[in-house]
């Protein structure tokens, strides 16, 4: 029996990533249980602690992402600070990183250099476009992923420009694409006794989930449209506004819900003339979507959005109300499975944040209730790490403090 209830607990990362997609990664790591050491260097530490929304001096932004790591400020640039780093990466599981391809290599701390003293060592890597290929040494940032891996292509409507997403959902995918990948290789160790390099393309990411879009411009030869909110798997299929100013997304699929709802509106008409399960009744409504969707949000803005709600449930059609997130931090779905947490911040004050939705046995492997992580000063544990894990007394690091290989 694991002492925390975790799956990761005892496995040690050095954590040197920066921003979005690599603290995202090592977060959920840290929520399964490992010890994440975020080695952050002199010029003012990972940059995304000058990101806002600020309050007395704290970022919510970087406690977002690394709320419960444990922080070591360690120059790199320094020689005594490559060799701190090299010696602790023997007594650690992984290394996380997302610099440019080579930056690391370069400084004698690629995968290859570390793996000598410590064969079972795992070396996980985010990259713009990964380290190899015609784009390898381009830099990247979410949007340029998402533009140049066919997501903001498919975004936005017809006649309007492409859109990125709202949040940097290019960052999230590749986090979450590495955490699976350096658990999988932990799960691997266990059988080979070897680490190995584990490395995930924001590009890569992003094309990966297309959805049917890549086997689809494969067979026809056509890159699909930008469709808004609508969708030619069924119909009506769009966000419709309500009488009480909210909106409703709803997404009608198959023959059978189509003909309810076109009866419940009293267009019996048109639940005949396009109704039927065949491709032809298929593509029939997907031609005339728009039309049809017309008829329904006429319907929709004669009833609430929790009237509309109620009626499209009991036929079993999947809608939702569209959210905004301060309506989604007083959402009693979400309190109840402990995706909303509370926390007492010594600079942000009283804030809430998201949970890790991954539940074993019904709960959360994220914060718990009661918890209280925060997000560490820079050096804050720079002793605690050090003593612990190369059993170096005080002396040695205020020797090492006073030559600015250590810093706060």
């Amino acid at each position: 029996m694991i002492p925390s209830g975790k799956p990761l607990a005892g496995i040690r990362i050095l954590d040197l990533t920066w921003v979005y997609s690599g603290p995202y990664c090592t977060s959920l790591l840290l929520d399964l249980g490992a010890d994440i050491f975020k080695i952050e260097g002199p010029e003012g530490g990972d940059h995304s602690r000058t990101f806002p929304p600020f309050k007395n001096g704290g970022s919510g932004y970087f406690y977002a992402l690394n709320r419960g790591k444990k922080s070591l400020a360690l120059n790199l640039k320094t020689e005594q600070g490559r060799e701190v780093f090299s010696r602790l990466s023997e007594k650690c599981d992984m290394v996380v990183e997302n610099f440019v391809p080579g930056v690391l290599d370069r400084m004698g701390l690629g995968y290859e250099t570390l793996k000598q003293n410590n064969p079972r060592l795992i070396y996980g890597s985010i990259h713009g476009f990964g380290s190899w290929g015609p784009y390898s040494s381009w830099p990247c940032v979410d949007p340029v992923a998402q533009a140049m891996g066919g997501l903001m292509d498919q975004s936005g409507f017809a006649d309007g420009p492409p859109l990125k997403t709202g949040p940097a959902v290019a960052d999230a995918v590749a986090g979450i694409y590495l955490a699976l990948g350096l658990v999988a290789a932990v799960l691997e160790r266990e059988t080979t006794g070897l680490g190995r390099r584990v490395e995930v393309s924001m590009h890569d990411a992003v094309f990966s989930v297309l959805e049917d879009s890549v086997v689809r411009a494969s067979m026809t030869g056509n890159a699909l449209p930008r469709r808004g909110n609508t969708d030619p798997l069924g119909a009506p299929w769009d966000a419709f506004p309500t009488a009480d100013g909210k909106w409703i997304m709803m997404c009608s699929l198959g023959a059978d819900r189509f003909d309810k709802i076109y009866r419940l509106i009293g267009r019996v008409d048109i639940a005949e003339k396009f109704g039927g399960g065949g491709e032809e009744d298929f593509t029939r409504r997907a031609d005339s979507l728009k039309d049809l969707n017309s008829l329904f949000a006429e319907y929709a803005k004669t009833r609430t959005s929790d009237q509309l709600i109620k009626t499209l449930h009991s036929l079993r059609i999947p809608c939702g109300i569209v959210k905004d997130v301060v309506e989604l931090l007083e959402d009693p779905h979400l309190a109840e499975r402990n995706m909303v947490v509370p926390i007492e911040h010594p600079k942000l004050g009283k804030i809430k944040t998201y949970n890790n939705p991954i539940m074993f046995d019904q709960k959360s492997l994220g914060i718990r209730p009661g918890e209280n992580p925060l997000d560490p000063e820079p050096g804050a544990d720079n002793a605690q790490i050090l003593a612990r894990c190369l059993g170096l007394t005080s002396e040695e690091i205020q020797e090492l403090t006073r030559r600015q290989v250590l810093w706060k």
